[in-house]
């Protein structure tokens, strides 16, 4: 999930959105089960923090202060103690508020590390591939060749569309190690620049950056989350983003 993805989240559980806002958030909502799962942790933390117990000072206990004080003091010590009733109920949320911030705070912080290290490991394979005899494991212009290729060594393969008509000539392909599973790298050329385009497991999320003098953009669709990594200009990555989506076949329906 995104960090754009956070921002709409906590503006649709506040009620921020706008009515069309809030219509598209839902459907994706509905098709998106990473921002489904993240939705309802949010949700329960939030019902959580409200059904904390109001708790109030025993009445026999009241009973028997109020009794003990001068008549005159009465209207000032009764005003006192419900004042401190209440800051010791303000306290006790303020805690558990600060507890239910800090675990989520935490949590966005891990998410975030995550994303720098996917990246990190995402440009290493590709200065490994730059520093390589040759940036690939198979070397070939014909997707036909390079998509049964990934088919029988991983798990899972992305779709290997030809884009040498928008200006990017497809390589070849190889396999990278990304944290400890294999992942597909798709090779593409554009002029004298090299593009690795890495397909992770669908749901995880990478950062738009650069990472020592590459710069990395990153998308997904229904099946895998890809992250693009070249010497080429951030807006050249994006058009490459754009080619390659509309390029790929719509995933099958399952």
């Amino acid at each position: 999930m995104t960090d754009k993805d956070e921002l709409q989240l906590n503006a649709y559980c506040d009620g921020e959105l706008d009515l069309a806002s809030a219509a598209a958030f839902e459907r994706r909502l509905a098709e998106d089960e990473t921002l489904r799962a993240e939705y309802t942790r949010l949700m329960s933390l939030r019902q959580a923090f409200r059904s904390f117990p109001q708790s109030e000072m025993p009445a026999g206990l009241q009973a028997r202060i109020l009794s003990s004080l001068d008549a005159a003091e009465r209207p000032n010590r009764i005003t006192a103690l419900r004042q401190r009733s209440w800051s010791l109920r303000a306290l006790a949320a303020a805690a558990v508020f600060g507890a239910v911030i800090s675990s989520s705070v935490m949590m966005t912080l891990d998410r975030f590390d995550q994303r720098e290290e996917v990246a990190s490991q995402v440009v290493a394979g590709h200065i490994r591939g730059l520093m390589a005899p040759q940036p690939f494991d198979v070397a070939s212009s014909d997707r036909h060749t390079v998509k049964p290729w990934f088919t029988s060594r991983l798990p899972e393969s992305p779709q290997v569309p030809d884009l040498a008509a928008q200006g990017f000539t497809l390589l070849g392909g190889r396999v990278d190690v990304i944290g400890h599973a294999p992942v597909a790298t798709i090779v593409y050329k554009h002029a004298a620049h090299t593009v690795s385009l890495t397909t992770l497991r669908r749901g995880q999320s990478v950062s738009d950056q650069a990472v020592a003098g590459y710069n990395v953009r990153s998308w997904s669709d229904p099946d895998f989350t890809y992250v693009a990594v070249s010497d080429l200009p951030a807006a050249d990555l994006a058009t490459f983003e754009r080619v390659f989506s509309a390029g790929s076949p719509a995933p099958e329906v399952k």
